[in-house]
């Protein structure tokens, strides 16, 4: 077997685990899709591979990004990886804030410079002015 036609058996078989992961049949994923009615059943015996926008499509449906689609882990949801981009806008301070606040923890403030034993339930993050020293 050739390069491609693995590359095109990973495909179909994703979309086939997809698929009977969430209880839909080869017919109703095309119509919902907006295909036609034996459309991904073809991709799904390697008659075709779909376009770019069509694989697009299927990941939106399922509510995965390609790189999940293509990594074979769907267990972060588009909520996460909306979440994970929301937070990566935010300063560092904010980012350092949410973190301790997520945690359940006491924020420390950069005068308390004290060590202590990890004995707290919170994992301690550098602050962010102390880590750029």
């Amino acid at each position: 077997m050739d390069k491609n036609s693995s590359n095109a058996r990973f495909v179909a078989d994703r979309i086939t685990r997809l698929r009977i992961e969430h209880g839909i049949s080869e017919y109703q994923l095309s119509l919902d899709l907006g295909f036609s009615k034996g459309y991904i059943q073809a991709i799904s015996s390697g008659n075709i591979i779909p376009s770019l926008g069509a694989l697009y499509k299927i990941c939106d449906y399922f509510e995965i990004t390609p790189a999940q689609f293509f990594s074979g882990k769907s267990n972060d949801t588009k909520l996460l990886e909306d979440l994970a981009s929301a937070i990566r806008e935010l300063s560092l301070e904010e980012q350092y804030t949410l973190y301790h606040f997520l945690k359940g923890g006491k924020i420390p403030t950069p005068k308390s410079k004290t060590r202590r034993k990890s004995s707290n339930r919170v994992s301690q993050a550098p602050h962010p002015q102390e880590s750029d020293k």
